[in-house]
């Protein structure tokens, strides 16, 4: 797949430094030097290009950005992904007010601009592909960028490359997937910055169907995804969460390596890693991984994990029994699992914990999110609401943060290697049955301060009786011996 079907991006770099004063402009758009089909716009480091390309078996023509020296040169960008060219004629130029403009040559038609209006009396603009994958346009007289092509992501997001809301503007960076290979266009795919709920994650969604979710931000990464739910030599993850954005962000902590992220057609989220020089790419993982990947799998308060082929692979977590026995015996859990005894009376007549770990924590839309609080307190705030489910840590690196969940919460997934725990609140006469297994259990500390008080007073009770009786004893024999 070539920009202009053809060879233009197989040049020999010398040939190509030659051919740039012939046709081929460097990495700058001005009013008086636009690009036609056929003409390559090439970043200073030369590590991305724009230009007119037609992808896979398309006749059509889309302005697009590519990496420039990584192998196969994947398409990163689409300015017109819903509104291609049907020949040759294309021209990608700055207006007379100042914005980017794709029209057809020698046609009044415009196919796609960036739509600023500048405040500014003198609105001479230029264009510019920086090495980082972004066009930017910019102001002559302030060098202020007015807009630039990261806060328009296609379904390609790349290192320093923000996705999630900025709140004084309004505008909220989303990666949606193209149609198809052969058609950038506006796929039913979308990987979106989840920001209504107390404690961000990401979200897949298909055909408009919540579809996976990255689970919490740990300090490091994603809890859901245990590749990246720990620090590596690869990549930094961030997010940041204000009053001026929430957004999330990774940059390459190594050397001449491209790297990107992409949601496509199917529904899949892929992490792909590549150097200078390489034949291909490398996956480094995907998302969903699984049918336990799938949100909501196994209903309200259930839990998925894979085991055989014979084994279904949904249980109800501690405490828990499925709400339709009937469904589950035929691999249906969908209606999920309810308690084994109503929530007001574990409050009323006694509680305890009992832990499950390497799980995904619930989807924050349905918890409350406390990221002051220490695990110690968050127990002891579970302890005095009746409707508190369950509740776990949130931040890795700091040790602090938790979310608590309650009675409408949809379950979970369970991971092999992940430092996350759940902590769910159950009826204290069953964690007789999980004690001595792995999970273990925490029981109540005022049950447990009360047996030890009881048990102290009986202890001094008894001590108390028997040196009286020993007393009694020893003077009955005194006035015997008299």
């Amino acid at each position: 797949m070539y920009f202009a079907k053809g060879f233009l991006f197989l040049l020999p770099q010398k040939l190509l430094l030659f051919l740039l004063q012939f046709g081929f402009s460097q990495d700058t758009i001005t009013i008086s030097k636009p690009i036609r089909d056929g003409d390559v716009l090439v970043s200073k480091g030369e590590t991305f290009a724009l230009g007119f390309f037609s992808p896979g078996e398309s006749t059509n023509r889309y302005v697009g950005i590519r990496y420039y020296r990584a192998p196969e040169q994947p398409v990163v960008w689409v300015a017109n992904r819903d509104n291609p060219i049907n020949d040759t004629s294309g021209v990608l130029s700055i207006d007379v007010h100042g914005n980017l403009l794709l029209h057809v040559e020698d046609r009044n038609q415009s196919i796609w601009s960036t739509n600023i209006v500048t405040q500014s009396s003198n609105n001479r603009t230029h264009a510019q592909l920086l090495d980082s994958g972004n066009l930017i346009l910019v102001l002559n007289k302030t060098s202020e960028v007015l807009w630039q092509s990261f806060d328009y992501p296609t379904d390609t997001t790349l290192p320093n490359m923000k996705l999630g809301l900025d709140r004084t503007t309004g505008l909220n960076r989303i990666l949606t997937s193209w149609k198809s290979k052969d058609d950038p266009g506006t796929g039913n795919c979308s990987y979106v910055f989840n920001i209504n709920s107390s404690s961000p994650e990401m979200y897949l969604y298909k055909s408009n169907i919540l579809w996976w979710r990255s689970g919490h931000w740990n300090g490091f990464g994603w809890s859901g995804v245990p590749l990246l739910s720990h620090p590596n030599y690869l990549f930094n993850f961030s997010i940041v969460n204000n009053q001026t954005e929430t957004t999330t962000s990774w940059v390459e902590l190594l050397p001449d390596i491209f790297s990107r992220l992409v949601v496509d057609e199917s529904g899949s989220i892929q992490r792909f890693l590549s150097r200078e020089g390489d034949r291909g790419w490398f996956s480094l993982g995907s998302a969903p991984l699984d049918q336990c990947d799938n949100y909501g799998k196994c209903g309200a308060f259930g839990k998925c994990q894979l085991q055989n082929d014979t084994e279904f692979e949904c249980t109800c977590l501690p405490g828990f029994q499925p709400k339709s026995p009937s469904e589950w015996s035929l691999r249906n859990a969908s209606s999920g699992c309810v308690r084994k005894r109503e929530q007001a009376s574990i409050c009323k007549s006694g509680d305890g914990f009992v832990k499950v770990e390497n799980v995904k924590l619930p989807d924050s839309s349905f918890a409350r999110v406390d990221e002051k609080l220490s695990l110690k307190e968050c127990e002891q705030q579970c302890l005095e609401n009746c409707s508190c489910a369950a509740y776990g840590g949130v931040d890795a690196k700091e040790e602090v943060g938790y979310v608590r969940v309650d009675a409408l919460e949809l379950g979970t997934q369970q991971f092999s290697v992940i430092s996350v725990v759940l902590i769910i609140f159950i009826d204290i006469g069953q964690l007789q049955e999980f004690n001595g297994h792995s999970m273990g259990f925490f029981a109540n500390k005022r049950r447990l301060a009360i047996l030890v008080v009881g048990l102290l007073v009986i202890t001094s009770l008894l001590i108390f009786l028997f040196a009286h009786f020993l007393i009694k004893s020893k003077r009955k024999g005194k006035q015997v011996s008299y």
